[in-house]
């Protein structure tokens, strides 16, 4: 059951590669004020945590490490929580506060994809990167922002980002699917250089002919 009604979603992936910045607290409170107030509801990646998993694995697909990687994300969510007195760690969408701000939520994905989403491979194809074009659906977001380390090259399509690896083999899937009914459209993507120091932005096309 999707939660009732909301004022505007906005759906943060951020990076795995991003934990590595021993500034990362700072650069988050200084990013979100200057983003419109809405209901900021954030997934974190697995970083290098998760890569030495899928290099143990030897990239091999499995439901168990599929599983150990998403509670490596939760784990990072809720370290981060931690770091402000103003941000939460949320394990329901039901726990969504009501009125827009420039705070953080931090979303536990496990029990949320287990019992919710059926649509989403147990693969390597699929990271936060889908995980949070997903949820952004699920909640009809008025955005999803990728906070990433670079920007990627200027109008590239979705098929050419999974190409480079600059999102995960199953993007563009997880962002135009209409297998699902749970599922509404895409309103915006927008990537940001976290590492820029002024926060450079690319906004996607949208849609795609491709």
């Amino acid at each position: 059951m999707k939660p009732l009604p909301l004022n505007p979603i906005r759906v943060i992936k951020l990076g795995g590669s991003l934990l590595e910045l021993p500034d990362l607290t700072a650069r988050l409170r200084d990013w979100l004020p200057r983003q419109s107030q809405m209901i900021n509801l954030c997934v974190v990646g697995g970083g290098r945590p998760v890569q030495r998993i899928k290099e143990n694995s030897r990239s091999v697909d499995s439901s168990a490490t599929h599983w150990e990687c998403i509670r490596r994300m939760d784990r990072h969510a809720i370290s981060l929580s931690q770091t402000s007195q103003d941000w939460r760690f949320i394990e329901s969408l039901n726990s969504l506060p009501f009125v827009s701000s420039t705070t953080l939520n931090f979303f536990k994905t496990e029990q949320w994809l287990r019992k919710t989403i059926t649509c989403l491979p147990e693969s390597w194809d699929v990271t936060s990167d889908s995980i949070a074009a997903v949820l952004a659906r699920f909640l009809d977001a008025h955005e999803l922002i990728l906070l990433k380390s670079t920007l990627p090259p200027i109008e590239t399509k979705l098929t050419q980002l999974m190409d480079i690896e600059f999102v995960d083999r199953h993007f563009k899937t997880a962002v135009t699917s209409t297998a699902s009914d749970q599922l509404t459209s895409v309103n915006r993507i927008k990537f940001v250089n976290f590492r820029d120091e002024n926060f450079a932005e690319q906004i996607l096309r949208w849609p795609q002919t491709d």
